[in-house]
C-alpha cells in the first residue's frame, strides 16, 4: 500500500487471489489507470475477461461497498458491472499482508467485464441519447426498490452537501472565466432546492453519470459503469447530472440534453416542480466540480484527468450560463 492508501498488487498476488477465491486461472492481465484504487483487466485461461479491483482502504468503507455491490446485483438485467461471487458466495474480501494480520490493506472485488468503450465525446444519433435517458430512468426506478434508510454517506459530490462544500472551496471558482455564475447565488439557490425537494422521497442514485461512465457496447447500446459514488438523494439529480455531462461532452449541444430528457420521460414522469429545478441542478453540479477540481490544480494535487476535466467543465459552464435558463428550458425541456 502506498502512502495515499492505493493498494500495490504484484502479478503473483493477483493470480493467487483469482485461483484461491474464484477458482479461476488468470492467464494475462493489464493494469488500468486509476486514481485511488488498483484495477486490472484479467483474461483467464478459457479466454473470459473480468475486471479485478483492489479498493483503497483510506477512501472505502466496507459497509458502503457492500451496499453498492448489493445494488449492482439488483441491477443484473441492465448493462452494468455485476460483481462475480467467490467460491464462498461472498462478493468481496479483505486484502491483508497475511491471514493472521488484523490490518486491512484494501478490499478485493471481481466484476464481469463489459465489452465496449467509454463514450467520451463521440457523436451519436438521437436514438442513442434517448436510450441512455431511458436507461437512467429504468435504473433509477430499480434503485428506488432498495431499502436505504441506514445508508449514510458523507460525500463531497452529494448535492445535499453542496452548500457546505461550496462554502469551503468557492475561492477556487474561476469567476474571471465564468462571469455569469456567482457562487454565492448558487449556494443560495441550492438552499432553496433542498427546501423544495423535502416533499419528495429520497432513494439511492448513481450520482455521476458522466461521459466517462457511459459505455458504448459492441452492439451500440449504452451501459453505465462506476457506481462507487452512489449516494442516497433525490432522483432528479441523476437526470440533471446526466443531461449536463452529455451536453458538455457534445460541445454544449442542448439538443442532446433534449433527447436524454425525452428518453427519461418515457419511463419516469417528473413533476413540474422537479423539471423546473433541472437548470439549477446542472449549474450547481458544474460549479461544485470546477471548484473542487481547481483547488487540486492550484495546490498541485491534480492529475492529468482532473486538470482536463476542470478546463472542459469551465468552458462548458461559461457556454451554458451565456445561453441562460430560458434557452435551456426551451431547448431541453420544451417549456
Amino acid at each position: 500500500m502506498t502512502s495515499t492508501g492505493k493498494p500495490v498488487v504484484a502479478q503473483e498476488k493477483l493470480e493467487s487471489d483469482f485461483q484461491m477465491l474464484y477458482n479461476l486461472k488468470a492467464a494475462k492481465n493489464k493494469e488500468l489507470q486509476s486514481y485511488d484504487d488498483t484495477m486490472f483487466v484479467v483474461t483467464t485461461d478459457d479466454d473470459k475477461k473480468f475486471i479485478a479491483k483492489y479498493y483503497n482502504p483510506l477512501f472505502t468503507n466496507r459497509e458502503i461497498l457492500e451496499k453498492i455491490l448489493e445494488t449492482l446485483v439488483h441491477l443484473e438485467k441492465f448493462n452494468v458491472p455485476r460483481p462475480v461471487p467467490q467460491i464462498s458466495g461472498d462478493l468481496l474480501s479483505n486484502l491483508k499482508d497475511s491471514s493472521d494480520s488484523s490490518e486491512v490493506l484494501g478490499y478485493f472485488v471481481v466484476y464481469q467485464y463489459i465489452s465496449g468503450k467509454t463514450l467520451g465525446s463521440e457523436k451519436k444519433e438521437p436514438s442513442f441519447w434517448r436510450k441512455l435517458g431511458k436507461m437512467v430512468a429504468e435504473i433509477s426506478e430499480k434503485m428506488s426498490e432498495i431499502k436505504c434508510e441506514d445508508y449514510v454517506r458523507h460525500h463531497s459530490w452529494d448535492p445535499l452537501e453542496a452548500i457546505k462544500t461550496l462554502k469551503q472551496v468557492k475561492e477556487y471558482f474561476p469567476a474571471d472565466k465564468v462571469t455569469k455564475v456567482d457562487v454565492n447565488s448558487v449556494i443560495s439557490t441550492q438552499q432553496n432546492i433542498q427546501n423544495i425537494l423535502k416533499e419528495f422521497p429520497v432513494q439511492l442514485i448513481h450520482s455521476d453519470v458522466n461521459e466517462y461512465n457511459v459505455i458504448v457496447g459492441e452492439d451500440g447500446e449504452p451501459g453505465i459503469i462506476d457506481f462507487n459514488d452512489m449516494i442516497r438523494s433525490y432522483r432528479v439529480f441523476d437526470l440533471g447530472h446526466c443531461i449536463g455531462y452529455m451536453v458538455e461532452a457534445q460541445n454544449c449541444n442542448l439538443e442532446v440534453g433534449r433527447y436524454v430528457f425525452e428518453g427519461y420521460s418515457s419511463v419516469i414522469k417528473l413533476s413540474e416542480t422537479e423539471i423546473s429545478l433541472l437548470y439549477d441542478v446542472v449549474v450547481a453540479r458544474f460549479t461544485l466540480s470546477i471548484s473542487i477540481g481547481n483547488k487540486d490544480v492550484t495546490l498541485g494535487l491534480a492529475n492529468d484527468y482532473v486538470t482536463k476535466c476542470v478546463a472542459d467543465n469551465t468552458r462548458f459552464l461559461s457556454q451554458l450560463s451565456n445561453l441562460g435558463r430560458k434557452t435551456f428550458n426551451e431547448v431541453v425541456l420544451r417549456i
